[in-house]
């Protein structure tokens, strides 16, 4: 059983300035949002026996790279980034960024109540998936206990990541 949650945000910037910020997640960039509890988190996880912050290069990504205490599992340059969690926890946590051009040059956005599409030259959808399969009820228990922390963290990364694109 893999358990998840997903959010999308509208970014008034290209696909490519949004994939820039997207791939330069981690290391002296930082994760966009809660960058001292993320250190605090590494911290604890070196204390457990995990890895901690490592970093992450100086150069495009590529499958296989760590960057901070996540390694790229996956990447489709200018389109996703898959990061597997290599934290101490009992179960396996990755977070995928995907980056969608909008269609035509219009950007719609997802949580409009009456569904208008607002005119734009340039425009993208950013994409955050969490999943985490748990280890037997000791995993589930992690998962539902962190879920309330997790949705205010991720949820203001990728606003932050969105904010950093549109600056430009």
């Amino acid at each position: 059983m893999t358990l998840g949650e997903r959010r999308t945000r509208v970014v008034r910037a290209s696909a490519a300035r949004t994939w820039t910020v997207v791939e330069g997640v981690g290391g002296p960039a930082g994760w966009y949002a809660f960058t001292r509890l993320w250190r605090f988190r590494a911290a604890l996880d070196r204390l457990a026996g995990g890895p901690g912050m490592r970093g992450r290069p100086d150069r495009p990504l590529r499958a296989g790279d760590v960057v901070d205490f996540w390694v790229v599992e996956a990447i489709d340059p200018g389109r996703s980034l898959t990061l597997r969690a290599q934290m101490r926890m009992p179960g396996t946590a990755r977070m995928t960024l995907t980056v969608t051009p909008c269609e035509a040059g219009v950007v719609r956005h997802p949580s409009a109540s009456d569904s208008t599409d607002t005119a734009s030259t340039v425009g993208c959808h950013l994409t955050q998936v969490i999943t985490f399969a748990p280890r037997g009820v000791a995993g589930r228990l992690y998962w539902y206990t962190q879920l309330p922390a997790h949705r205010v963290v991720f949820a203001a990364m990728l606003r932050g990541m969105a904010r950093a694109a549109e600056r430009g």
